[in-house]
């Protein structure tokens, strides 16, 4: 099935104006609800709410500027979707958007939810297609032009879809200083390791850090709770700025590629006991999907 066939020309607008986030989501729900009428009951304010909340549980946005607000109610009798193209783009916690997408869905409706997702990630990636749909006037014009391109609706989600592009990276000659710094500034516990091209050689983990800290006797001893002191740990400030990247990152570890599949992903995850992975196609690093990002974006959507 294509996407276009699930989109409503009546529903689908070119926002001139500058508004709120809230004030669109209010827009998108009032023209679903006025063009529906036969599915949806009349505009409610609970129905923003109930979007805005969710919001705030998993964030719908990805780094190619698209947002996505979702809702699933009971007894939905179709998927109903609105959008904005906006010319003046949101800031959705540092990542721009200029196209919003609300889908409403019924419970049980979660693949084709999910499906949808997938078909317009792929749009949103895809510049050429971007910027035509940017020049049209009106929703007949996009779904002609979507139904031309024949964006099928079935597609699963990749770890393209979700990861985190440019990553924060460092070098191997990176001080323990800089990288301490770096991990405690964007709140991450995961830091690839590359060469000066960009390729992916290691990665180090906030315990490849603590490690530095602890004496190889105390890792040989099986029960250290007698210990109370930092002492042990003393010697990571110690060595802040004498030990490297290359020195503690770990080498030959599993690595995915950008098209893998969500369920590829959660099954390593899992086997490998491990929240995140590092995402590279052809030896360069692209990204890092955690289990986070499945969990809020895919789990939670």
């Amino acid at each position: 099935m294509l996407l276009a066939d699930f989109l409503d020309p009546r529903t689908i607008v070119f926002e001139q104006r500058i508004l709120t986030r809230e004030q669109i989501y209010r827009d998108i729900i009032e023209r679903i609800c006025l063009f529906h009428k036969d599915i949806l009951s009349n505009y409610d304010d609970n129905l923003l709410r109930a979007i805005l909340d969710r919001e705030k549980e998993a964030p719908m946005v990805y780094p190619s500027g698209i947002a996505i607000p979702h809702i699933r109610l009971d007894g939905l009798a179709d998927t109903l979707i609105g959008m904005t193209f906006l010319q003046t783009p949101l800031n959705y916690d540092g990542i721009k958007v200029d196209w919003i997408v609300m889908i409403f869905t019924d419970k049980t409706s979660s693949k084709i939810y999910l499906n949808i997702v997938a078909a317009l990630l792929k749009i949103s990636q895809d510049s050429e297609i971007m910027n035509q749909l940017r020049s049209f006037n009106n929703g007949i014009e996009v779904i002609n032009y979507l139904r031309q391109c024949k964006i099928k609706v079935g597609q699963e989600l990749s770890v393209a879809d979700l990861m985190v592009k440019n990553p924060v990276c460092v070098t191997p000659d990176t001080l323990l200083s800089k990288l301490d710094s770096l991990m405690n500034e964007h709140n991450i516990s995961c830091i690839p390791v590359v060469d000066n091209e960009g390729r992916y050689l290691g990665e180090i983990s906030i315990l490849d850090v603590l490690k530095v800290g602890m004496p190889d006797y105390l890792m040989m001893i099986d029960d250290v709770a007698f210990l109370r002191s930092y002492e042990p740990l003393e010697s990571l400030f110690e060595k802040e700025e004498l030990v490297y990247a290359e020195e503690i990152m770990q080498k030959n570890t599993r690595v995915l590629s950008s098209d893998a599949s969500i369920v590829e992903t959660v099954y390593h995850m899992i086997k490998d006991n491990k929240r995140y992975f590092c995402v590279v196609d052809k030896e360069y690093l692209v990204g890092i999907i955690t289990a986070m990002d499945i969990f809020r974006k895919v789990i939670k959507a």
